[in-house]
């Protein structure tokens, strides 16, 4: 077994690294170091204008009316529900497969998420399971477009137009992602973005919203500096807020960031296009659908269903020691919401009715999330280096899991 993998590791392509950095932004940072305007408030002589420039920029690549930059994309989310005028009781539609402040953060206003289970072929939000959540207490929908996939938007809002529910995309994946041409982010009410250290535009943290509402701007404005309006004095508070504001050198990075990732998108997409193709040859082996309407995708990680009938009976806890005993670049899968402690043990805020929730020990039952569920056993991901190596690194992942399959098939095992 080790003089095996010693030849595998010899034989291992250069993947490509993470972050991606030259010398504009050291150059971009260092000024406003130097400069000494380190924040965002108000325009002043002595305050900066990387956020406003960047707030300008990140607009105009999602062809959105306003964008505002934030600390995170969790407060990006906590800042639109807020804006949207949810709270206390209201439940919120949330997708069982994703990052946990999808929904934690609609807990940190008071409302109650309600977990929805995913498609198959596309990991993302099933709008046919959807209505069947629906009380009278429902006010909206957290649709996540999971590794950069746009969500079916056209059947969402379908769904919010017929209940008079508000819909926030978590864009948190899937910067400049569109479908038929129209950007993510654009479809619902509001979009949401981060800018952690693993996103595709990275500068460390931050995040983002976009919106094309004039008055909801505003309200998203006041939330998210401490109920100011543009323009009065800074001591004028006008409406409940907090201070969510991005400061100044992580706004310099991503102007610079944002400068380079047209290309790097570009490339993502030409090699998950190859990945799809020449993965799809190897029998049980099912990459996140790309339906014909996505007419770009983030590809902020690969996600591959692997059929274990096809791979001996085998789980994503093997898959991932084989890969990454291969020196392939992964990234763990996201645990169902409904399986987390927090949501078991129903440990969020206190003096909130979780009681008619569709989690919790009482309530969670894995029959209701059969397709997560199953996903969940037999799903890896590949990390986004991936899609930013050469083809010679594709090739090699495409015959390792060839190599993976051989080793397990119930024939090898015989």
């Amino acid at each position: 077994m080790k003089i095996e993998l010693i030849l595998i590791m010899k034989d291992v392509p250069t993947f490509a690294t993470w972050p991606i950095w030259d010398e504009e932004d050291i150059n971009l940072v260092t000024e406003v170091i130097k400069s000494g305007k380190w924040w965002c408030g108000a325009p002043k002589a002595h305050e900066g204008e990387n956020v406003w420039k960047f707030q300008e920029e990140f607009a105009d690549f999602h062809q959105a009316k306003h964008a505002f930059a934030c600390t995170n994309g969790t407060h990006a989310i906590e800042i639109c529900l807020m804006a949207l005028g949810i709270g206390r009781g209201d439940e919120v539609i949330v997708s069982d497969w994703t990052f946990v402040a999808s929904a934690s953060a609609v807990a940190s206003v008071g409302a109650v998420p309600i977990l929805c289970d995913v498609n198959e072929d596309t990991f993302l939000i099933e709008p046919s399971k959807i209505e069947e959540l629906l009380t009278h207490r429902t006010k909206a929908i957290v649709c996540v477009h999971l590794g950069g996939m746009p969500c079916d938007m056209e059947a969402l809002l379908k769904i919010a137009k017929t209940h008079d529910l508000k819909i926030i995309e978590d864009c948190a994946h899937a910067h400049g992602s569109s479908l038929q041409n129209k950007m993510v982010g654009t479809w619902g009410d509001c979009g949401t973005f981060s800018f952690q250290a693993s996103k595709v535009i990275n500068a460390g943290e931050g995040g983002a919203i976009i919106c094309n509402d004039d008055d909801l701007a505003l309200k998203i404005y006041q939330v998210l500096d401490s109920g100011r309006l543009p323009g009065r004095w800074f001591y004028d508070h006008f409406a409940y807020g907090s201070d969510f504001r991005l400061g100044e050198m992580n706004a310099a990075l991503l102007r610079t960031q944002l400068k380079k990732y047209p290309a790097q998108f570009q490339l993502r997409n030409k090699n998950a296009h190859y990945l799809n193709t020449k993965l799809k040859e190897i029998p049980g082996i099912s990459p996140q659908k790309r339906k014909k309407a996505v007419t770009g995708c983030a590809n902020y990680v690969y996600p591959v269903f692997f059929d274990p009938d096809h791979f001996g009976g085998i789980d994503y806890k093997v898959m991932y020691k084989e890969l990454e005993e291969r020196g392939i670049p992964t990234d763990a899968c996201y645990p169902p919401l409904h399986k987390l402690d927090l949501f078991q043990n129903m440990n969020l805020l206190p003096n909130i009715d979780y009681s008619q929730a569709n989690w919790g020990k009482d309530n969670t039952h894995p029959q209701n999330f059969p397709v997560v569920e199953k996903l969940h056993r037999n799903a890896f991901q590949l990390d986004q280096r991936v899609l930013l190596s050469n083809q010679e690194a594709l090739d090699y992942i495409v015959e390792q899991i060839k190599i993976i399959q051989k080793k397990f098939s119930k024939d090898d095992m015989e």
